[in-house]
């Protein structure tokens, strides 16, 4: 594990993870993303269907990839499940689309770890884990691999959380195997867009 900067002392202490807080978050907004692209779908059916399919065609299954591997590597606040959206209203399946989320996921989480490792001494770097990344670190830091396994799942963000990891050098191959649940929450919240989108069929 690096050494960790005297600056950083107090974020890791208040390090704590409120388990019910983050199920409130991620309930209201699994709920709230619903709601939009529900709205989007009953104001907007078709223009959003026609831009699907240009998508799908433009980018097909590596577009799906690149919109969870970018946010996911960068710590880019970028909504990613839209791209799986889009590939499965763009006539894709319901699994190629978890699928290729999935993997794009799974590497911009392995780039973010590495990206961490790598550069976790820079000062950068620590600058950023005492600003946007506070929470994220400390709790890492506090709980290793049980916040990354929530994390994957909930809306703690991820991407920060694997550049924790990488950062404090959490071993790789356990980080890489709790990080399969990415696979279970791409393929949950897409099943919940997709019943938004239904529910609230086209104005008439």
């Amino acid at each position: 594990m690096v050494d960790i900067p005297s600056t950083q002392h107090e974020v890791i202490e208040h390090g704590e993870i409120n388990l019910r807080k983050i199920l409130t978050q991620f309930a209201i907004g699994l709920l709230l993303l619903m709601i939009v692209l529900g709205l989007v779908g009953y104001f907007y059916r078709q223009p959003l269907l026609n831009l699907s399919k240009v998508f799908v065609t433009q980018f097909g299954v590596y577009g799906v990839a690149l919109g969870f591997f970018i946010p996911d590597a960068f710590t880019i606040p970028f909504p990613n499940d839209t791209f799986t959206f889009l590939g499965l209203q763009g006539g894709l399946g319901f699994w190629t689309c978890v699928l290729w989320g999935s993997i794009g996921s799974l590497l911009g989480g392995t780039t973010g770890y590495w990206i961490g490792r790598l550069l976790g001494t820079r000062q950068w770097m620590i600058h950023f884990f005492h600003g946007r990344g506070a929470e994220a670190y400390a709790i890492t830091y506090r709980y290793g691999f049980i916040a990354l396994a929530i994390a994957a799942f909930t809306p703690i963000p991820y991407s920060i959380v694997c550049w924790a990891c990488g950062a404090v050098n959490l071993k790789f191959r356990y980080f890489l195997l709790i990080s399969l649940l990415r696979i279970p929450r791409v393929a949950l919240f897409l099943w919940f867009i997709q019943a938004g989108f239904i529910a609230m069929g086209p104005v008439t």
